[in-house]
């Protein structure tokens, strides 16, 4: 019998603990200073540009790429602000609820016979402090 192996999406739900609050914001964290530093960076290499651009002759270059630059530094400065978003309502999460955290990628196997939307549709995993607790799958 033939099988195909397509994508589909997994919701990862957490039961809400103190000790998943503390990682998520501390991930938070992480990632809002990466964010932040990346826009940092992106303002000095703006100032760079501006600088070397004064013996370049061809002037569309010099303005797509301070607009490049620009354009990305302004992402990571939302993302930052989204992310400092997050964090704030962090706290208020009660603890033994239950938190949609991510979404993942997976595989599952079809088959001749199955139907394809109950086996590419609806997955859940539900995890408690790291651990798997529970596994839906209409």
């Amino acid at each position: 019998m033939s099988a195909l192996y397509l994508k589909q999406s997994v919701v990862v739900k957490v039961v809400v603990t103190e000790k998943f609050k503390e990682e998520y914001k501390a991930e938070l964290q992480r990632q809002i200073s990466t964010a932040e530093s990346r826009a940092k960076e992106l303002r000095s290499s703006l100032s760079r540009v501006v600088i070397e651009s004064a013996g370049i002759s061809n002037a569309s270059y010099v303005e797509t790429l301070k607009s490049r630059i620009e354009e990305e530094r302004m992402l990571q400065e939302s993302v930052a602000a989204e992310l400092r978003e997050r964090l704030k309502d962090v706290d208020k999460l009660e603890v033994n609820s239950i938190f949609p955290y991510t979404v993942l990628e997976g595989l599952t196997e079809v088959k001749e016979g199955d139907n394809l939307f109950r086996k590419i549709s609806s997955q859940e995993i539900l995890l408690k402090d790291d651990i798997v607790i529970g596994i839906k799958s209409d």
